[in-house]
Formats: C-alpha cells, sequence, structure tokens
C-alpha cells in the first residue's frame, strides 16, 4: 500500500479526462488528523500520512490510479446552522461562538458548528436563531487555528500549536470576583 505523503490539488484544480473519483468519505475531526489508514468506496486501501499539521479538506485529490483519482469528501455530521435575523444578533452569536471556543464555518447564509447541548442552551438563552442539520462541516475558516486555508484560496494550514496547550490564544477567561 503506498503511502500519500501532500495532497495533488483539488478537483477543480484537475484536468477531466473522464476517469473516475473514488471518495474517501471523512468528518471533521478525521480531516483534521495528518495520518491514518482509509478506505475508499471503492474498496481500496489508503495509507495517508502528511506534514504536521496539515488538515485534508473536501475535494483534496490525494492521488491519481491510471483513470481514478482518489478524493476526500467531507462527511454529513450533526451540526448547529447559526443564522439570526439581524446585524445585533449576528454579533452575539459569534461572540459566543467564540467565547466557548467552538469550531465555526462561514458560509454566505450561516454559521456552522458542531451540534452541543451547551451550546444550544447559550444560544437559545441569548436569543440566536439556529437549526441542527445534517451536513458536510465546511465553509470558510478564520482564526488562529485556520492558518491560511479558508478553503477560496486552497491551501493547507500548518499550525505551530500541534501541542494542544490549554491556552492556546494567549487569553484566560479568569474574570476578578
Amino acid at each position: 500500500m503506498p503511502i500519500i505523503t501532500s495532497v495533488l490539488g483539488t478537483v477543480s484544480d484537475m484536468p477531466r479526462t473522464g476517469g473516475e473519483e473514488d471518495s474517501i468519505l471523512l468528518t471533521s475531526e478525521e480531516r483534521a488528523s495528518a495520518h491514518m489508514v482509509a478506505i475508499t468506496a471503492g474498496g481500496r486501501r489508503v495509507k495517508i500520512s502528511l506534514p504536521r499539521g496539515s488538515e485534508l479538506n473536501d475535494g483534496d485529490v490525494l492521488a491519481i490510479y491510471g483513470d481514478v483519482m482518489i478524493v476526500v469528501r467531507a462527511a454529513p455530521e450533526k451540526l448547529f446552522a447559526v443564522a439570526p435575523e439581524s446585524a445585533l444578533m449576528w454579533g452575539v452569536a459569534a461572540f459566543h461562538l467564540g467565547n466557548l471556543h467552538r469550531p465555526v464555518r462561514f458560509r454566505d447564509d450561516a454559521m456552522l458548528t458542531p451540534a452541543d447541548l451547551r451550546v444550544a442552551d447559550v444560544l437559545r438563552g441569548s436569543g440566536v436563531v439556529f437549526d441542527e442539520i445534517d451536513a458536510p462541516f465546511v465553509g470558510i475558516r478564520y482564526g488562529s487555528y485556520a492558518g491560511h486555508d479558508t478553503e477560496l484560496g486552497h491551501s493547507h494550514a500548518h499550525n505551530s500549536n500541534d501541542e494542544h496547550t490549554h491556552d492556546p490564544h494567549g487569553h484566560s477567561h479568569d474574570y476578578p470576583q
């Protein structure tokens, strides 16, 4: 089994030659892992060993075997689609999601974040409108974990903070009593 050590590009970057796509369906957590063995929809066993800090994205092409492209596809997940009706409520929603250190993907119509009871309670308590959906966790990323990977100008993030320290972005939430 060959080891994949880099991403060749995205499906949209590759010339279409009439070949087929053999996809690897991965959750956002799995796409954040730089090392794994995965099985494609077609039953191919693929070993992935990317540089530390790499993250796979929906549409990444990992290999081409003859006329078959091995492509990463984002699996549907339980998400909250947060789509407030006013600018004020967008700010409230963004404040709470940031304060709770929630991963967020931005789309034109909503912010997506993994479904979580605590988040639901906080958003409801603040009057923020959201829906629970099953969808791929994809969209534009911003912030310290995003590096320069926005899924618009596709590239791969290499974070210097791979040790999962307690306070990865330099501030605490301890308030004076």
